[in-house]
């Protein structure tokens, strides 16, 4: 377990915090945020690297505020990876095998064949016999999780890494980590990869926590409109409370949609994720509650999917399966009409 409880840290004039965050135990935290947010800034407090201004660090319930590095019992891998270089690759796995089961966790099997073992998960049985300054950034993350601290702090462990590889990296981290049973604190600005690997997830802007919780809620449910935008919302709008029903949403260039509970002041921003915005030829089918008609201005393939530009009043982007765009005959100029379910309206404070 991670607990950070009213943590400041300060470097070069930049302050983090006051703030407190729980990773639990063998679960996979990633703290997510833009570049300069201070995420390094607290992985580096949890470590013991950096000195803190205030607050307290407890791993497994220890207070380990005043401890130094070494007597922490974590794992701190920078970009490049944090490895003996004068040790082979089997001799840090086995280094750290050593001293996490000094830790008082019980290591089945003798030290060779749980190297075997670990090698085997992770892909580097090939790799053993070499020096760290010889593997690529790749390499040296696949060797990083096998050496096994009792707490792991990954500070963008990937981001060196190609893109082919990315995806297999995401997949070993995730399945050594939970095989080892390591609780994980993992720092990126990739929202992609935050959502592939987080078991939790916590959002931290200019030095501020500002929203924590499972992946899924924290994407769906944003908690305000900085935290929207950072997580890739397109369809962030200012609206204004109908005064004849307190869940319309009016837009401010115009438009009316209808939020599935009344919005909490009278100014607002209202989010809907495009895949929540539903296309239909204008003019055909039942006429929808709050709906809006304009014009597809733009189309971009996504995979399976065509992103549309659609200019109603306002503009708003809707991510439609390929076969329903060619279904619906979508172009550019195509009159449609838009509808939003009230559940998939998503109420902000106005900031």
């Amino acid at each position: 377990m991670i607990g950070l409880r009213g943590l400041e840290v300060e470097a070069g004039g930049f302050a983090v915090g006051p703030l407190d965050l729980d990773v639990a135990e063998d679960q996979y935290g990633v703290l997510l945020g833009p570049s300069g947010a201070g995420k390094t800034l607290v992985l580096e407090a949890v470590a013991g690297v950096r000195r803190i201004r205030a607050g307290r660090v407890l791993i497994d319930d220890d207070d380990v505020t005043t401890l130094a590095p070494e007597r922490r019992r974590v794992g701190l891998v920078f970009q490049d990876g944090l490895l003996f270089p004068h040790l082979d690759v089997a001799r840090n796995v086995a280094y750290g095998a050593r001293r996490r089961g000094g830790a008082g966790r019980r290591e089945p099997g003798s030290d060779a064949g749980r190297l075997a073992e670990l090698a085997e998960e992770t892909g580097i049985g090939h790799l053993l016999g070499r020096r760290p300054a010889t593997l690529s950034g790749g390499e040296r993350q696949r060797v990083a999780p096998a050496a096994r601290p009792r707490v792991l702090l990954l500070d963008e462990p990937l981001s060196a890494v190609d893109v082919e590889a990315r995806e297999d990296l995401q997949d070993v981290l995730r399945r050594v980590c939970g095989a080892e049973r390591l609780t994980v604190l993992h720092v990126t600005h990739d929202r992609a990869e935050a959502f592939a690997l987080a078991d939790s997830c916590a959002l931290l802007v200019d030095g501020t926590l500002r929203q924590t919780g499972a992946p899924r809620d924290v994407l769906r449910w944003p908690a305000d409109e900085s935290v929207a935008r950072f997580l890739g919302a397109r369809n962030v709008l200012a609206a204004t409370r109908a005064e004849d029903d307190a869940c319309v949403a009016v837009l401010s260039a115009g438009g009316r949609l209808r939020a599935a509970e009344p919005l909490p002041s009278a100014l607002a921003s209202v989010v809907v994720r495009p895949e929540n915005v539903q296309l239909q030829r204008a003019g055909e089918g039942p006429p929808a509650t709050a709906a809006l008609r304009g014009r597809g201005v733009r189309l971009a393939l996504q995979g399976g999917h065509v992103l549309v530009s659609v200019d109603t009043p306002v503009r708003l982007e809707a991510l439609v399966p390929e076969r329903a765009a060619e279904r619906l005959g979508l172009t550019v100029g195509a009159a449609v009409d838009v509808t939003v379910e009230p559940e998939a309206l998503h109420v902000l404070p106005r900031r």
